[in-house]
């Protein structure tokens, strides 16, 4: 090949149509679908973190108040036992009096790791019992209204049985803590979908808590969990911070709510459809039998269980007067539960409070 041939090469007209017309295809089209900016959609890696993230909620704040507890006791700032436990101060007789009851001892290492390991078995169990309940539901082997029922009937005397296991420490009530703080935060979670989660769809909440809120809420709306089961959470709180081994008023507050009004709906609903009572007919004579029976029996039983192992002093009443006494707070906190204003799920412990406060301290 010739040096005048190889110039001329490099002179010879391209032939490539298509590309041209590619371009001016692209050009066409572009000013007939204009650049829009989309946001990430739920499937895209934001989401999926958040809910990796959400994933560790629940263990790390655990840990982290467990471990701030524990430093605290360490470090003075949780009183001991009662210097004088044989006679308190007046103000120790009377609700949440305990504490302005007076001198505590230092609180001993070893009632410390009691009450840290008391904590862990509970956390445990109240994971397990929860899982327990909720589990039957999304394999439809029960319904949400019963598992909800189910959970509040029984989580809170279960609490209560391994009270025991704590010690007579007054910084064991902040351990005790918690559990009910814990199980706050699940029902948070699981009536928000998780921190950062769409307000319109709860889909993406984590699996656990996802569970949890499909399994206690009536509807299946996960946002019912921050109704009464969060106020119930709240006042279990409440009452075993407050009240704890001190006096009975927690105890009967406590299990006037949970086998009370727990056992009314869950005996209402399958054997009140022809007892109603003609002034709420969402209420019935079976259920409002239920509640008494069971707050009845529950306090009765709890109070027996704690004075028996040592960790509440005896009420100053023979056996049928307490029963008789308790009697009576059943049967008006059933009377309360009947209004039909208000959650029941704080006017009945309130009752049950404000009444024993009168009939048993």
């Amino acid at each position: 090949m010739t040096a005048a041939s190889i110039g001329a090469s490099f002179h010879m007209p391209r032939t490539e149509p298509a590309l041209s017309d590619i371009a001016r295809t692209t050009m066409i089209r572009s000013k007939r679908t204009p650049l829009r900016m989309t946001q990430p959609s739920e499937d895209n890696e934001m989401p999926s973190t958040l809910s990796f993230n959400n994933k560790r909620i629940i263990p790390i704040a655990a840990l982290t108040t467990i471990s701030a507890t524990t430093i605290a006791a360490f470090t003075g700032h949780l009183p001991g036992p009662l210097i004088d436990a044989t006679a308190p101060p007046f103000f120790a007789n009377l609700p949440f009096g305990v504490l302005f009851a007076g001198s505590y001892e230092a609180y001993p290492q070893t009632l410390i790791y009691r009450d840290l390991g008391a904590t862990v078995i509970s956390i445990v169990a109240a994971s397990l019992f929860v899982k327990a309940c909720t589990y039957p539901v999304t394999v439809g082997k029960l319904q949400p209204r019963d598992s909800r029922k189910i959970i509040h009937t029984f989580s809170a005397p279960l609490f209560m049985l391994v009270w025991p296991l704590f010690s007579n420490a007054y910084g064991a009530r902040v351990f005790a803590s918690i559990i009910p703080l814990m199980n706050a935060l699940r029902l948070y979670l699981a009536g928000t979908g998780g921190i950062g989660d769409n307000n319109n769809d709860r889909s993406t909440a984590d699996g656990s808590e996802n569970e949890l809120a499909q399994a206690i809420s009536r509807s299946g709306n996960a946002e019912e969990a921050l109704g009464g089961p969060f106020v119930y959470v709240m006042v279990l709180l409440f009452f075993t911070f407050f009240c704890f081994t001190d006096s009975p008023v927690g105890v009967i507050s406590i299990a006037t709510m949970a086998a009370g009004d727990g056992l009314a709906d869950l005996i209402g609903r399958r054997f009140g459809s022809n007892n109603k009572w003609p002034f709420n007919k969402d209420k019935s004579v079976a259920g409002s039998t239920a509640f008494v029976l069971g707050a009845l029996v529950a306090s009765f039983g709890l109070i027996s269980w704690l004075t028996g192992f040592g960790v509440m002093d005896p009420l100053d009443l023979n056996t049928i007067d307490l029963f008789v006494r308790l009697l009576v707070i059943s049967v008006v906190c059933a009377a309360v539960e009947l209004i039909p204003a208000g959650d029941d799920n704080y006017s009945v412990p309130l009752s049950a409070a404000i009444l024993s406060s009168y009939l048993l301290t």
